[in-house]
């Protein structure tokens, strides 16, 4: 410790010059910290999108493997002495192929408009009912191979909502296909549409898809929410799909100005809940009734 006459001299230099170099010392530690952070942070995106292409190059060549092997058959009918009913049947199968490689076609063409931010929208009133009933035909087939019950259930009376349907059937039609896939043989995903109370002058129309599958615990919905992050990877994954369906919801929702939650449980299934603005304005600066988006299908 320094003389009280020393520190007098000194003017206060010495301390003055440690407490520079502390800060300096504190400054270069916090910017190590910093760039291991956004290393590691690099690193595992990295890796998440190389795992997303690797199960992508599997659910690309799945199907297309099928619409050659089978295309090649019926080429070729005459010396496999294929019979009528087994053409028909594949036939079946190409089709079948070919509908699903389109789907992930799609979705990654919605992917990467969603992550670039290009997606354009073509707002305009739309029925509730028109967009709900179409997803539910739409996923139908689906539920019954899957042997999961699909039900939608919608006021009476709703007004329409300022939306740009392709972007919101999209969305909603990846949620309930999420659902489908993970419910087990006998379970229920319910499409659910409520009217909202009047605030500001402002109604909104709340939307939500329900399922009673598996579940995520609250590390797997985080991951779930992330672009190329799935939940169910590697050799041991039971589940198809390319898993990016809850990311792509939630950015077309709130692309139109609505508003986006989840609420899931491992083993008791999961609630996707949306707000969506009604009439004809798109500006969302009216707060969302909250208490209904949190009761709603709960």
């Amino acid at each position: 410790m320094l003389p009280n006459s020393r520190l007098a001299r000194s003017g206060g230099s010495l301390l003055d010059d440690y407490i520079d170099r502390y800060s300096d010392a504190l400054a270069r530690r916090r910017a190590n910290i910093t760039l291991r952070a956004a290393k590691i942070e690099a690193e595992l995106a990295y890796r998440s999108r190389g795992d997303f292409l690797a199960n992508m190059n599997h659910e690309l060549r799945t199907p297309l493997n099928a619409i050659v092997g089978f295309a090649t058959m019926m080429k070729d009918a005459k010396q496999y002495g294929l019979s009528e009913e087994q053409t028909s049947e594949y036939l079946d199968y190409i089709l079948q192929s070919a509908d699903l490689l389109l789907g992930h076609i799609n979705t990654l063409l919605e992917l990467a408009a969603a992550e670039s931010g290009g997606a354009k929208l073509n707002q305009r009133a739309t029925p509730v009912l028109e967009i709900l009933e179409e997803v539910v035909s739409r996923a139908r087939p689906m539920a019954e191979g899957a042997d999961v019950t699909l039900s939608l259930s919608v006021d009476e009376d709703l007004p329409d909502i300022y939306i740009d349907p392709d972007k919101v059937i999209t969305a909603i039609s990846h949620l309930v296909e999420n659902a489908i896939t993970y419910c087990d043989a006998g379970g229920e995903t319910k499409v659910i549409a409520r009217i909202g109370r009047k605030q500001d002058n402002r109604n909104w129309v709340y939307l939500a898809v329900q399922d009673n599958g598996i579940g995520m615990t609250p590390q797997e919905l985080d991951r779930a929410l992330r672009i190329f992050e799935q939940v169910h990877q590697g050799l041991d994954r039971k589940y198809e799909g390319v898993g990016i369906g809850l990311p792509i919801a939630k950015s077309f929702i709130e692309l139109n100005g609505g508003r986006f939650s989840v609420k899931s449980m491992k083993g008791s299934g999961t609630t996707v809940r949306m707000a969506l603005p009604a009439g004809e304005q798109s500006a969302m600066t009216d707060p969302v009734d909250s208490e209904m988006l949190t009761r709603m299908a709960g």
